[in-house]
């Protein structure tokens, strides 16, 4: 049961993949020399000034790296909640859910409900550096052995990403934290409408 389990989801992977059939760990998805930049597409709007210096003191960089208000806003809303598996709302949330909702609000882009339905769906290019990321970019790591994806989280600025976690509900985590260099296995960015 676990080898046909297997070859279904390696048959996906590959279906998901580009028409050079590259794998979840290939970088070849991604051209670092001109990369699809989730930004190039994203309707800006102001970020208070308040929130540019507290994410810009959270991530470590210059508050004028904080350009994106509907996600800067939207994480602000949400940060703090707690953790809650299966979870969906301010009560209590999981990984995916809140995925689910800041793509809604911030990029209006629907996404399926669990990790790795997000990590194997068609809208997202997979590539395996940390170095190549971008604010919007998906990070996926895998906890256990269940799946090949057990969590995900967004990724901001200066190796730091936003998601729901078991120790600290919703917040911004760092991934050049040991815990979780040692479980990440990809990332997505969401492609252009142009390249769908």
């Amino acid at each position: 049961m676990r080898l046909i389990a297997f070859l279904f989801i390696s048959s996906l992977l590959i279906s998901c993949g580009s028409k050079k059939n590259t794998s979840i760990y290939n970088d070849e998805s991604i051209n670092p020399e001109s990369p699809e930049n989730t930004s190039n597409y994203v309707v800006y709007e102001p970020v208070r000034e308040e929130d540019k210096v507290y994410f810009a003191n959270k991530l470590g960089v210059n508050k004028s790296e904080i350009s994106n208000g509907k996600l800067y806003s939207f994480i602000k809303e949400w940060e703090g909640t707690r953790y809650v598996y299966g979870g969906e709302t301010k009560a209590g949330i999981d990984c995916s859910a809140l995925m689910q909702h800041l793509f809604k609000r911030v990029y209006n882009c629907a996404l399926p409900r669990t990790a790795e339905e997000m990590g194997l769906n068609e809208k997202f290019n997979l590539f395996k550096s940390t170095k190549h990321l971008q604010e919007g970019d998906l990070v996926f790591f895998k906890m256990n052995n269940d799946r090949m994806i057990t969590h995900v989280g967004i990724y901001l600025k200066n190796n730091k990403f936003f998601n729901a976690n078991l120790s600290g509900g919703a917040s911004i985590s760092d991934l050049k934290n040991s815990y979780w260099k040692k479980f990440y296995v990809v990332s997505g960015r969401l492609k252009t409408p142009a390249s769908k």
